[in-house]
Order: structure tokens, then C-alpha cells, then sequence
């Protein structure tokens, strides 16, 4: 009669296995004498060799000061029926210190502790990488006083920095699409059929507008975004920044620019005219009051730099360039590209 194979693998085999793939290792302990045994997953997670004795005591004396007590404390919860897990650092000789996370629980029926080691190295890493990363963004977001996003494949704002000091708007009230209340009402259909264009087709995003500050001023900013890819092509998340244009000094070459310094009431009349426009366009245009510009006119009063500099890019958005020459000053028309 031909002798039939057994139909199960036994448990030594999986405890092989798992050890072999991940850095994991299992032990089990005596709280009667303190004696420790563990498999070879354990024993090179703690750099020991095969049959090396191993006591309660001695693994204690093997974790960073700060967490000894942590690993006992393992040891008495455990002994009283509670399954419990902690997170200690193993420090051996001149290495640094090790992450691993030790877990235990009394097995009912030898009445010994059998637990688990885990290396946290890899998770430890990652974590830091995550952590620097977002310290990093948040760190440059507040030397450039910008705004920075992460958007998650789905559109969901996931993270937002500065934009609440920016804009005074709650970050809880810009998720569903709630951000769009602090754009212009012009332009608020228009940005967002665009992004939701961009969000399905995975192309970058990117868009002058007028946004509401904190002031209740609407000013000129540009919105990126832009689409992390995974190696197989699908999106991972987006991230996006936001840049305030109207701050930007003019920087053209053309000769007869005039420096934002030198904006007198008498160019800014003389412009409004020639557009026809009224002090509440220009101010619209420019993302800043009306009544500043009308006081402006009227009394010659000092603006900021940061003003002058959004009138100025309005003015010429619509081909109005102010001159600044020897004979005086003036505004003259932009010459059209051929």
C-alpha cells in the first residue's frame, strides 16, 4: 500500500518563512526563572548567537535607558493576562540605536509569555522622510509667506498650508470644493471647470485669478498644480503652490518703463481715461479698494510699494505704459505685437 504524504505543513515551516521575508522573529519566555528562547529571527534581530543564554534581565540591560522600563513593563502586563505591544530602542556596543517593536501575550496553556520582535528601521525611515518633507514645505511656505497644497488623487485636499492666514478662511471650509468662495465671482465657474479638467485628465493646472485675502481685497495670484505620478502611471497625489503675482515687481527692459516708485495722480487719471475707466474697474482689476485709488488722485497720499505695483500690471495687462523721461512724465499705449 503506498504510504500516503501528510496534508499540512507545520508551523516551524511558516515561523521559517516569515522570518526569511520580513524582519520579524518570535520568542517565549519563563517568568518563573526569567529564561528567554527565541528563534533565529530573534536572535539576529538582537544580534545574538544561536544558543546564546538569553534572561529577562539581560535584554533590559540591552535597551536605550529610556526605554528599559517599557520593556519591563512588557513583561509584568503580559504576566497578567494582557496582550500589549512597545515600541524600544536596542542599543549594542558603538552601533546606533535600533527601533523594534516588541509585543507579547501569556499563552493559556503553558502559562510561558510568547511574543514577537519586529525591526522598525524601514518604518522609522519612511516616517522621518515624511516628516522632513513636510517640514521642509512648511519651513519654505513660511520664508516666502506663500500657499502650499496636497490634493489627493480624488481632489480631496489632503494638506494646505498658509492658506487660512492668507485668505482668513478656515481650512475646514475648504474641503467640498469650498475654496472657490474665496475666488473672484468673474472667475469662480471658470477655475473650476478647469481644475476639475486637469483633475481627470492628469495634466497641470495653472491659472491667474483674483483671490480674497484676509482684508477682504481681491489681489492677482498664480496657481499651480501639478500631478505626482507613481512608477506605473497613476497618480499619486498632486501638489500645488500659489504665487503672489501682484507683489512681483515689473521687470520688462523697456526703456521707457518707469520705475513703480515714480506713479504720480495725474498717470493715473490720464490712464483710467484713455480706458475709460472708472476708479472701481481699475481698482477691481488691480485687487485692491477703490477708495485708494481715489484718495490716491485726490491727494497725492503714499501707497505701498506692493500697491503701485499691482496698478501698474493692471494698467498694462489692458496696453497702458507709464514713461518716464527727462521732458517729464506720461503714459503712452502698448504697440501691438505683429
Amino acid at each position: 500500500m503506498q504510504n500516503r504524504q501528510p496534508n499540512f505543513i507545520s508551523s516551524r515551516h511558516y515561523v521559517q518563512l516569515a522570518e526569511q521575508f520580513i524582519s520579524i522573529g518570535f520568542w517565549n519566555a519563563d517568568m518563573a526563572s526569567g529564561e528567554i528562547r527565541g528563534t533565529d529571527g530573534f536572535l539576529r534581530l538582537l544580534n545574538l548567537s544561536t544558543g546564546e543564554a538569553l534572561t529577562v534581565q539581560r535584554w533590559v540591560s540591552m535597551m536605550h535607558p529610556e526605554d528599559s522600563e517599557d520593556l519591563r513593563s512588557i513583561f509584568s502586563l503580559s504576566g497578567m493576562g494582557v496582550s500589549v505591544s512597545r515600541d524600544v530602542r536596542v542599543v549594542q556596543d558603538d552601533r546606533p540605536p535600533r527601533w523594534i517593536r516588541v509585543a507579547a501575550e501569556r499563552s493559556v496553556s503553558t502559562g510561558r509569555l510568547a511574543g514577537l520582535v519586529q525591526d522598525l528601521s524601514a518604518e522609522r525611515e519612511a516616517k522621518a522622510a515624511i516628516y522632513q518633507a513636510r517640514a521642509r514645505l512648511a519651513t519654505f511656505a513660511d520664508a516666502t509667506s506663500g500657499v502650499f497644497w496636497t490634493v489627493d488623487p480624488a481632489g480631496t485636499i489632503v494638506d494646505l498650508t498658509g492658506w487660512e492666514a492668507m485668505t482668513g478662511q478656515a481650512i475646514d471650509e475648504c474641503h467640498a470644493a469650498g475654496w472657490i468662495a474665496m475666488i473672484h465671482p468673474d472667475e469662480q465657474a471658470g477655475l473650476a471647470e478647469k481644475w476639475a479638467a486637469c483633475l481627470r485628465d492628469h495634466i497641470p493646472f495653472e491659472s491667474r485669478y483674483r483671490l480674497r485675502y484676509a482684508d477682504g481685497v481681491y489681489r492677482q495670484v498664480l496657481a499651480r498644480c501639478l500631478p505626482v505620478f507613481h512608477e506605473d502611471g497613476t497618480v499619486i497625489e498632486w501638489l500645488g503652490g500659489l504665487q503672489e503675482i501682484w507683489r512681483l515687481a515689473t521687470t520688462e527692459t523697456d526703456t521707457d518703463r518707469t520705475r513703480t516708485s515714480i506713479l504720480k495722480p495725474q498717470q493715473l487719471r490720464a490712464a483710467r481715461a484713455m480706458l475709460g475707466w472708472p476708479a472701481t474697474r481699475l481698482a477691481a482689476e488691480a485687487g485692491i479698494s477703490a477708495a485708494t485709488i481715489s484718495r490716491y488722485e485726490a491727494t497725492d497720499e503714499h501707497m505701498k510699494d506692493a500697491t503701485v505695483t499691482a496698478i501698474i500690471a493692471a494698467l498694462e495687462r489692458h496696453g497702458i505704459v507709464l514713461t518716464h523721461c527727462a521732458d517729464g512724465i506720461g503714459i503712452r499705449q502698448k504697440a501691438a505685437c505683429s
